[in-house]
């Protein structure tokens, strides 16, 4: 399909309100997939088509690996959550990747090789590299190290090195690319002469009204009454807002939590009576909490500050060293804590650093042995007069493009986030000038970090040396089976009268919940988060059906219904969506009751026969949308300045937003006029229009393809 001259029929009338892409950033990353078959018979492997132009799903894979080992290297936490989420939004790249990529080669944009050098040209940087080369703690740019860091990346033999270069430089090029479109397509954007004079008209224009409120909660809901038939009547007079183009399907629920009770709680504590004595004579601290905790907490000096903001603040800051205090509740955990140490110890370190890494996100990259021998290398480097700053371009593993010296600041009370070997160092007594290298163990990474103290701050603090011990509260299996009963009993009520659900729930004191517009392909179900085989089932199962239990997330146990199926085409009104079309011809039957009830009276008279006050609103514009002691009411807005209704006279009924309206305008006039700036109105009106495209165009490129996601098909869904 020919995406740009659909574009171009499409909306060419529009004022280029749709003409602004949003960057797709993408990282290629040395990963593979699961190896899916393919073959006539086998399992599908297309994960979307776009216009019949398929997205495979190793490339698909690919992608989100790539954005999973990104999002660990970062520390951010990939629940399940976390993870349906992110396969969203990798297939939502990859779409737009795919139409930018051809609106881009129809149009002829590129980049060529004498750009890019300009864009890695430190005397003007592109923003890109002048925020990978800017020191993190300092705000400055090393504007001396871009070029040695990017001829030492081309140099480099480092597949890891190569790769991290080669997904830099194709950032670069994607973003001037994004950028060239976005300034070819706002060039586009004009607004015309005419378009000011109104909009400056409905600036410069006022009145003063009088008016009285009738809101809808006068007509009680008994007395309209609202038919299927109207319902049908109401969607085939709206049938573009009511035109499902993909099914989804609906459900109610009821969630079974699965706490943990004081049963839980009480063994959790009598666990920790019994390791606190141990902990007390513990000969190797350390070892003792990697055993026992369950939550790595490093055995490590704290400062003041950061204690004050733990659990069983006090009890710590005041225990004698050697004591060991707790069992404490520590958010959804418990924990015993032990006192070692107190000592005063610089406010903050200054260390420069080289990672030579064994795993990251899980993957072996190296041996031991293999570190070990890089280290050595470097070392002997290092000692023969070679540069840190030469070291680190070629040994570290690093993220080296986002801190290409190495440096960092570390703040004692920052001391939990690093890991126990770093931090012990470099909080030591150790001087300016000491090195060292430890080996660090992580579930991000592992490795050996050679450090260097570059200096120390002369501000010291006090500061406790704590080791901690944490077990979650967690329900046993007497408490699930209780839940698990519970549940059990009310999915067998309603297994054979599914009908019956809410009046079951109602009858147990159980609350019904509501998840609308599932698809084929939803992972989220609201309320409940991550749930692929409660999708599946509602996919499955027959409009109204009950499901058996499902435990959602290890901490909920799930009965469900289907209370509503969207098939494409007109929509077949039902649950949620039937309630909210029910109370949208509710509103219109009242509004009719409330404006017969009210005709021809003065505005004295139907405030007084409807026992409200008559209101006034001073100075509205039609350029303001808010109405004193109204709010939001368009509808009062074009009659206050509809020409043709005459100040002085009354309103028919006006049936508003929020109930309905008879209003009176007292007075229109004009503004004094201070002198207009055609530029400057011109300038506002298309910064407008600016800010509202991307969201427009992302819409009107997906409107303008037939995409199909098929990744219920790949993950048997």
């Amino acid at each position: 399909m020919a995406i740009i001259q659909k574009i171009r029929d499409k909306y060419a009338k529009v004022a280029g309100g749709v003409i602004v892409l949003a960057l797709v950033g993408f990282v290629l990353m040395d990963a593979t997939s699961g190896g899916r078959g393919g073959g006539l018979f086998g399992p599908s492997t297309t994960v979307a088509k776009i216009d019949g132009s398929k997205i495979d799903v190793t490339d698909y894979d690919k992608a989100v690996m790539a954005q999973e080992e990104q999002m660990r290297a970062q520390n951010r936490p990939m629940d399940e959550n976390a993870t349906a989420q992110l396969r969203d939004q990798v297939l939502n790249q990859m779409v737009m990747d795919k139409l930018t990529t051809e609106i881009n080669e129809k149009l002829g944009i590129s980049v060529s090789d004498a750009e890019l050098k300009e864009m890695l040209n430190p005397a003007n940087p592109d923003p890109m590299v002048r925020q990978a080369f800017t020191n993190p703690q300092t705000g400055e740019f090393m504007a001396d190290q871009v070029a040695s860091t990017i001829a030492q990346f081309e140099k480099t033999k480092d597949p890891k090195m190569k790769a991290q270069w080669e997904n830099f430089r194709n950032s670069l090029i994607a973003s001037k690319i994004q950028t060239k479109l976005n300034g070819l397509l706002s060039g586009s954007l004009y607004t015309p002469k005419f378009v000011l004079d109104d909009l400056h008209e409905g600036r410069s224009n006022a009145a003063n009204i009088s008016f009285v409120n009738l809101p809808y909660t006068l007509v009680s809901d008994d007395k309209v009454k609202v038919t299927d038939d109207d319902i049908n009547k109401y969607i085939a007079a709206n049938k573009k807002m009511f035109d499902v183009k993909e099914e989804s399907r609906s459900i109610d629920y009821i969630a079974f939590d699965i706490k943990p009770s004081a049963e839980d709680s009480g063994r959790v504590s009598t666990e920790l009576e019994t390791l606190k004595a141990e902990m007390g004579t513990a000969a190797d601290i350390d070892n003792f909490v990697k055993v026992n905790s369950a939550v790595p907490v490093p055995v490590a000096y704290q400062s003041e500050e950061a204690i004050s903001q733990m659990p069983a603040a006090e009890m710590i800051k005041t225990a004698a060293i050697g004591t060991t205090v707790g069992p404490f509740v520590y958010g959804q955990d418990m924990a015993i804590a032990k006192v070692l140490d107190r000592a005063t110890l610089p406010d903050t370190v200054k260390v420069r650093h080289i990672l030579v890494a064994t795993k990251q996100g899980g993957r072996e990259i190296r041996t031991e042995a293999q570190a070990q021998a890089r280290v050595d290398s470097m070392l002997a480097l290092e000692k023969s007069g070679v540069p840190f700053d030469s070291l680190i371009k070629t040994y570290s593993d690093d993220n080296i493009a986002q801190n290409p010296t190495g440096e960092y600041a570390l703040a004692l009370s920052q001391r939990s986030g690093f890991t126990k070997e770093f931090g012990d160092f470099a909080f030591s007594g150790a001087t300016a000038g000491a090195t060292k290298v430890v080996t660090v163990e992580t579930p991000q990474y592992s490795g050996k970090h050679y450090i260097k103290i570059i200096s120390k701050s002369d501000k010291n603090v006090n500061s406790t040396k704590i080791a901690f011990v944490i077990k979650p509260i967690v329900a046993d299996k007497n408490t699930y089976n209780t839940a698990y009963a519970t549940a059990s009993a009310f999915a067998n009520k309603v297994a054979s009268t599914p009908a019956n659900f809410a009046k079951e729930a109602a009858a147990s004191a159980l609350v019904v919940q509501s998840a609308q517009g599932l698809n084929r392909n939803s992972s989220l179900v609201q309320g409940l988060g991550a749930s692929n085989d409660l999708v599946k089932w509602a996919y499955e199962a027959k409009a109204g059906a009950a499901s058996p239990i499902f435990t959602v997330g290890g901490n909920k146990i799930v009965v469900a219904k289907v209370s509503e199926i969207n098939a494409p085409g007109l929509l077949k009104p039902a649950g949620a969506t039937k309630t909210g079309i029910e109370n949208i011809i509710k509103q219109q039957k009242k509004a009719k009751l409330l404006i017969d009830a009210n005709k021809q009276k003065s505005l004295a008279d139907i405030a007084a026969a409807n026992q409200v006050q008559v209101a006034a609103a001073d100075s509205i514009t039609f350029s303001s949308p808010m109405i004193q002691g109204l709010g939001n009411e368009p509808k009062v807005l074009g009659y206050t300045f509809n020409k043709n209704f005459k100040e002085g006279t009354l309103s028919p009924g006006i049936a508003g937003l929020g109930g309905v309206q008879f209003i009176t305008v007292n007075q229109r006039y004009t503004k004094p006029e201070v002198g207009r700036d055609l530029k400057m109105e011109r300038q506002m009106s298309e910064a407008m229009l600016k800010g509202r495209a991307p969201q427009m165009i992302l819409e009107g490129l997906r409107q303008s393809v037939k995409f199909e996601d098929l990744r219920y098909k790949v993950y048997n869904r």
